[in-house]
């Protein structure tokens, strides 16, 4: 998985350079960096570009709940029902949607909804683009808290790790992130959106979530002492590499509009990112334990079955081979017990005076039964184990009737021929002497 962090705004003097992460499992990061978009890794996986937290807005709708919603009446109910929030003419918004964005709305609940600019992710993705690096997904750096009643147990990662620290389940996320060159920003997630705090913590008494024993507080290294001396709370660490792979896991999706996938796409992506998580995630082990137990059950299972079944076969055959030797004794050396059993049977019975199955007789014996009733057959020619049956149609021979010959050792195809004249269906009937192609 290739992570860029899309730039807040263009180089004026240059190509972007955008910040990058590697991850080969989408749980972890191997590699980091700065490239422009020709430099960027190639063939690197999905390619995910995250929106800086700080160019989204979000706001809560109520949409009615209908049979049918696709993406385009999802977008022209959010331009009505958003209009009066956005500050922007809606037509040049970019929305940020859940992933169980129809769900959410069939159960009559309100919807959060992320907003951006659309010319500015336009530009910022154009380079990429260009390129031939095709962003599969789209995602916020920093999101909304998803509600625990909307997940499931195969929900994304991002789920659990965005919720729950140390065993504990929180309900807002603050952050403490920035660069060391400039002033800290403190980011409050909660369910209900993304709020910068003011600079001065005298101010934060008005944000009930700040006052939450279950808040977490995660913060990057640079400022983890001074924020540890401010709050009198001991952050947990958290850079900027582990706040890029939770905003890939994120529970919303920002590749709509002009930059949506196809259905099978986003299909697959979604079926690789459980893959992803089930292989990984430290919530699977025991699942992971169990399908690895059930499956050396199964193979040790299945060769005992096989041993088994070759033990049977080993002492068939030799009952057969006793049995050959104490009936045809003059028979030397045994190879396949079955097929020298065959060969001396028809031998036998050629010997005092009956046909075997590829004799004439036989094979006219077998067809007549599957032939209709009272059928009169105009002319034939036989030659050693082949019948030909002239001006009879291999379409007289019923599927049933094929297969009870199949296992009788014959075999039926139809040919066309020219008799006086003209040309006429003839049904060939072979007999597969097994004996005598071995």
């Amino acid at each position: 998985m290739l992570i860029i962090a899309l730039p807040q705004k263009a180089q004026t003097n240059g190509p972007n350079i955008y910040n990058y992460w590697l991850s080969p499992n989408g749980l972890s990061i191997s590699l980091s960096g700065q490239a422009s978009a020709q430099l960027l890794p190639k063939n690197a996986g999905e390619v995910v570009a995250v929106i800086p937290w700080q160019l989204v807005s979000w706001h809560s709708v109520k949409i009615p709940a209908a049979t049918h919603l696709n993406a385009e009446k999802i977008t022209a109910l959010l331009h009505g029902l958003l209009e009066d929030q956005l500050l922007d003419d809606v037509q040049s918004v970019h929305f940020i949607l859940p992933i169980k964005m129809r769900e959410l709305i069939q159960a009559g609940r309100e919807v959060l909804v992320g907003a951006c600019s659309k010319d500015w992710l336009r530009q910022a993705t154009q380079a990429l683009q260009e390129l031939g690096v095709n962003v599969q997904r789209i995602v916020c750096e920093l999101s909304p808290l998803a509600s625990a009643d909307v997940s499931s147990p195969f929900a994304d990662p991002s789920q659990s790790e965005r919720t729950t620290v140390d065993g504990q389940t929180s309900t807002a996320v603050l952050h403490v992130i920035g660069p060391a060159s400039s002033a800290a920003a403190a980011v409050l997630c909660t369910q209900e959106g993304v709020t910068r705090l003011p600079s001065s913590t005298s101010d934060w008494s008005a944000f009930k979530a700040l006052g939450s024993p279950s808040l977490t507080l995660l913060c990057e290294p640079q400022w983890v002492q001074s924020t540890s001396e401010t709050l009198g709370r001991e952050p947990k660490l958290h850079s900027v590499s582990q706040r890029m792979l939770v905003a890939a896991q994120s529970n919303w999706d920002g590749a709509t509009g002009e930059w949506a996938q196809s259905k099978s796409l986003r299909f697959w992506r979604g079926l690789h990112r459980k893959y992803i998580a089930f292989a990984h995630h430290s919530q699977w082990s025991l699942a992971r334990s169990a399908l690895t137990l059930l499956i050396l059950v199964n193979i040790i299972g299945l060769n005992a079955w096989s041993w088994m079944q070759s033990s049977s076969v080993r002492e068939r055959e030799a009952a057969l081979s006793r049995l050959l030797k104490e009936t045809f004794p003059s028979i030397g050396l045994i190879v396949d017990p079955s097929l020298q059993m065959q060969r001396e049977m028809r031998r036998l019975r050629h010997s005092r005076g009956q046909s075997a199955a590829g004799d004439l007789e036989a094979m006219l014996g077998a067809i007549s039964t599957h032939l209709p009733a009272n059928y009169k057959l105009q002319s034939l020619s036989y030659s050693a184990n082949e019948l030909r049956l002239n001006a009879v149609s291999k379409d007289l021979i019923s599927p049933q009737s094929q297969i009870a010959l199949e296992k009788l050792g014959y075999t039926v195809r139809g040919e066309n021929t020219t008799l006086g004249g003209q040309t006429v269906a003839v049904l060939v009937m072979t007999f597969v002497d097994a004996a005598s192609s071995k």
